[in-house]
């Protein structure tokens, strides 16, 4: 089963230069000029997408495992 964690966030926003550690925590710091340079980078929207096909269930571990494990 895949997750993302909390340092994979923060790992990934410390490569992207929008993040910064002041105080104690962390705080996304998102300057325009960063925010513009990124999008710029990323390029096009890519293909697009009817919403109205997008089906999602959400993980239910009892309907996987039987029940967690009674019996």
């Amino acid at each position: 089963m895949a997750a993302i964690k909390t340092e994979d966030v923060i790992a990934t926003l410390q490569h992207l230069n929008l993040i910064q550690y002041q105080k104690g925590q962390h705080v996304i710091c998102a300057a325009p000029t960063v925010l513009a340079a990124r999008l710029a980078a990323a390029g096009s929207a890519g293909l697009p997408v009817d919403p109205s096909r997008i089906v999602w269930t959400p993980y239910n571990a009892e309907r996987e495992y039987g029940g967690g494990g009674r019996g």
